[in-house]
């Protein structure tokens, strides 16, 4: 084996799954953007942990709110998802703009987005600042599911593509 440089290492990490986080300000204003740092930490409680760098719009309106969606996008937002990480939500609507369907949680005030595989409405448990990013452990108050919503979109590095096959199209950025 042979020593690396740790960033041509970690190249090597993909594919990842893709999660949205969904967050609110103190005004109603829902901000969503994509993440692939994130991961189930406890069964019991369920609590899941997004990583988000310490300097992002997300970071303040969780700390604000105390709370935050984990969505799962499927095929149909691959364009919204790519649109949600490349603006900042402080400049612009993201919601809006990346056409984003909204609906009411059960749990929380943030809302959900209708066309994710799945939605995970989270309390704030937890926050852990390591290095340049937050960890912020939710834990999980309700979740939903989204049978109609197709295969998940995976990150593969320089590109994203669905989890699973799609006839006919292809969904590669």
């Amino acid at each position: 084996m042979a020593q690396a440089r740790v960033v041509d290492a970690l190249k090597r990490k993909y594919p990842e799954w893709i999660d949205l986080v969904v967050s609110r300000s103190s005004d109603g204003r829902v901000n969503v953007m994509p993440v692939g740092w994130s991961t189930i930490v406890s069964g019991s409680p369920h609590l899941y942990m997004v990583a988000i760098n310490t300097g992002h719009y997300t970071t303040e309106l969780i700390q604000d709110s105390g709370e935050f969606v984990v969505a799962a996008p499927g095929a149909a937002m691959a364009h919204a998802v790519y649109f949600c990480g490349a603006y900042s939500g402080r400049d612009r609507d993201k919601v809006a703009l990346a056409e984003l369907e909204l609906i009411p949680a059960e749990e929380i005030e943030t809302p959900l987005l209708k066309d994710a595989v799945y939605n995970l409405e989270c309390r704030l448990h937890s926050q852990v600042v390591a290095g340049d990013h937050t960890l912020f452990i939710g834990e999980i108050v309700a979740a939903h599911l989204n049978e109609q919503a197709g295969p998940r979109l995976l990150n593969f590095g320089a590109k994203w593509a669905c989890a699973e096959p799609v006839p006919e199209t292809e969904f590669v950025l």
